[in-house]
């Protein structure tokens, strides 16, 4: 798991473009390619000028229960996960993924989040599930079984929660809609609502990035992410994400660093949006 990356975030707070010099370790143990590249240190980093990127192939799905959403307490205690499953996909040669792995994915992810959810709800109390900080070391196997547990648990259309086919099929749909979670996915997050004194829990669920070097001009990337709120007290869900596209560079600086940054837009799409005024769709 890569409960560690967003403790490192977090908690020094450290500038992102040290992000980009973290590593080159996708999570899938493929190699670095390009004659050491992925040791060679990242001294341009943050200096190159900005990153240009033109957005396509885009899918997005978005779904909100409105009884929870309508009494969302915005002064309450979220719990924040890591991303339960990340995958960062890349080719075996390739010159501009030396910053990139699955731990500076979510990492970015993180950074993304806290600003969001600052702006969104400056009141809300942000606690790191994450071993040492508001979790003892000791229940570092608790949070690894939580996790694959409620990426296994049944969701949508009977599927497990980390599959993404339910939003894929749903392509530019908006509605609103009171999911009844089975007992034992419910469970799960009641237990960790009164394990760890919470309301709520913000879950990145799954996120696959690939990276290609010959899309645009300095190469791109596709992504894929389904995000979510819960109320855990409830043990129901407040709202979901579903965001798919492929970012390609227009300018001559590689994307070496702020992949998320596309996403957030797409995100506070959900925490801003009023959604009394919008009609399923």
């Amino acid at each position: 798991m890569l409960f560690w990356t967003r403790k490192i975030f977090l908690v020094t707070a450290l500038p992102l473009f040290m992000l980009a010099c973290a590593g080159s370790d996708n999570g899938g143990g493929e190699p670095a390619g390009d004659s050491g590249m992925g040791d060679a240190p990242c001294t341009e980093c943050g200096a190159r000028g900005e990153i240009k990127l033109k957005i396509s192939g885009e899918k997005f799905y978005r779904e909100w229960n409105e009884l929870a959403y309508g009494r969302l307490d915005s002064t309450a205690v979220v719990g924040v996960l890591p991303t339960l499953k990340v995958t960062a996909g890349r080719p075996e040669t390739c010159r501009m993924c030396h910053s990139y792995s699955a731990d500076a994915l979510d990492f970015d992810l993180a950074h993304v989040e806290d600003s969001l959810f600052v702006k969104a709800f400056p009141k809300m109390r942000r606690e790191l599930l994450l071993p040492g900080m508001r979790l003892p070391e000791s229940d570092s196997l608790y949070m690894d079984s939580l996790s694959a547990q409620l990426l296994g648990s049944e969701f949508a259309d009977s599927k497990k929660l980390e599959d993404f086919t339910p939003w894929q099929e749903r392509d530019s749909v908006e509605q609103k809609l009171t999911r009844q979670l089975p007992d034992k996915f419910r469970n799960l997050l009641n237990e960790l609502a009164s394990r760890y004194e919470l309301r709520y829990v913000s879950m990145p669920v799954r996120l696959d990035v690939y990276m290609d070097p010959n899309l645009g001009s300095s190469g791109g990337y596709t992504w894929k992410i389904l995000w979510s709120l819960w109320d855990a007290r409830y043990g129901e869900l407040v709202f979901l994400v579903y965001s798919e596209f492929t970012a390609e560079t227009t300018s001559r600086v590689a994307p070496e660093k702020e992949w998320a940054v596309p996403f957030a837009s797409r995100l506070w799409k959900m925490f801003s949006t009023d959604l009394k005024m919008v009609e399923n769709h």
